[in-house]
């Protein structure tokens, strides 16, 4: 009995072809093995984003209690009837219960930053000068970076070192103010030094300060102030000052008027 080979060459040997997935229909595959993990992950950023807005809102709702009530403790502070000191004594020291409630109750609001000034201010109306340092030593620490409003703290710090008699370090503060390059009150500080040294019968320091204050801030209300000192300290300092001013003047007016005949006698060649 013959046997009849089966002869496969005659059929396809190529492989099925390899379908590729789209990035959309990879990502719904994904998406369908793993469906627990991706519906997990979106509750997880509702969660996180209801959060956020959650303490937004609240955050907002804490700084406006906060501004309200310091509206509510300015108004007592600057409320003093001449009339009436003991009144006026009383609303000072409400005033600072009031900006001690906001530090406490809203230390992270910008109120609070305005509340830990006032209450150095309000601590130096009723004459508790080391309370007053204490506060605002506390509010350099605590808002070292706004340096506009530092400087002039500094300067209120450098007056409460002084009513309590410590001479040192109220210098060492007013100095700490002419090396902050943002301070906008160095001209009173200077001021400030200049009076400071002429107390204490240091003529030549006070002159070098209102000098220095007359120089750096020529357009500054303490400015006249400090010529009129000058004049008196030291008049032939300012009568040199003033033949030296007034040779400058006269050496310009003359250079002015040769200028002039010049300027005559070419016009005149060119006729």
């Amino acid at each position: 009995m013959g046997y009849k080979i089966k002869d496969n060459s005659s059929k396809s040997t190529e492989m099925e072809p390899v379908v590729a997935l789209s990035s959309k229909e990879q990502f719904l595959f994904f998406v369908e093995e793993h469906r627990g993990l991706v519906w997990g992950g979106i509750f997880l950023v509702i969660a996180v984003i209801g959060g956020m807005i959650t303490l937004n809102w609240l955050s907002h709702q804490e700084q406006d209690k906060a501004w309200e009530l310091e509206g509510r403790a300015q108004e007592t502070f600057l409320d003093r009837p001449l009339d009436d000191i003991e009144k006026g004594k009383k609303n000072i020291q409400q005033a600072e219960k009031m900006f001690r409630d906001i530090l406490e109750q809203y230390p992270g609001t910008s109120s609070a930053k305005v509340s830990s000034f006032l209450l150095g201010n309000s601590l130096m109306e009723t004459e508790n000068y080391e309370g007053a340092i204490q506060a605002y030593t506390s509010f350099i620490q605590d808002y070292a970076q706004d340096h506009v409003l530092v400087g002039l703290v500094q300067q209120r710090l450098g007056l409460a070192y002084l009513l309590t008699g410590n001479r040192e370090a109220a210098v060492n503060t007013f100095e700490a103010v002419m090396g902050n390059p943002h301070a906008l009150n160095k001209d009173q500080v200077l001021f400030e030094l200049a009076k400071l040294a002429e107390n204490e019968e240091k003529t030549d320091d006070a002159v070098k300060y209102y000098k220095q204050l007359m120089q750096d801030f020529p357009l500054s209300p303490f400015s006249s102030e400090a010529n009129l000192r000058v004049k008196v300290l030291a008049p032939e300092s300012a009568q040199e000052s003033g033949e030296t001013e007034a040779g400058t003047g006269s050496e310009a007016d003359q250079d002015k008027s040769e200028t002039k005949v010049d300027q005559i006698g070419e016009e005149g060649k060119k006729e």
